[in-house]
């Protein structure tokens, strides 16, 4: 049987905030290449972001992708890059143009807890 090693951080060491400060400045992708990379996955009509990418830690996705025919072959692939990118493993969620506006039309409160609280539009095809 393999010994398995632990390592903790003790939260009272001094210099515990400074580093906890550094690695959460590793800076996610930019948007614009966020929205490069969806625009090749199919006909994206929204795509949010919020969690990792605006440095909030409660909230139930980092992305939200909205639209017909993506290539979830391509998609894993895009996901598995932002993960590298942010060094986290990322929450999402992929919905069809009607299924979008049939669960915001409800007041779903997935959906509605995504678009209330602090979030950005990378791409935002949709009409109104």
């Amino acid at each position: 049987m393999l010994a398995r090693q632990v390592y903790r951080l003790d939260h009272r060491w001094p210099y515990f905030n400074e580093l906890q400060n550094f690695i959460l400045k590793i800076e996610p992708p930019s948007f614009e290449k966020i929205e490069r990379q969806l625009s090749r996955l199919g006909r994206v009509k929204l795509a949010v972001v919020t969690g990792v990418f605006l440095g909030l830690a409660d909230t139930r996705v980092d992305i939200m992708v909205v639209g017909d025919d993506i290539d979830f072959r391509k998609f894993g692939d895009f996901i598995k890059g932002l993960e590298s990118d942010t060094g986290r493993e990322l929450r999402y969620v992929i919905l069809g143009v009607e299924e979008f506006k049939y669960r915001l039309g409800m007041f779903d409160r997935f959906v509605h807890d995504i678009m209330e609280y602090p979030h950005q539009k990378v791409i935002n095809k949709l009409k109104a």
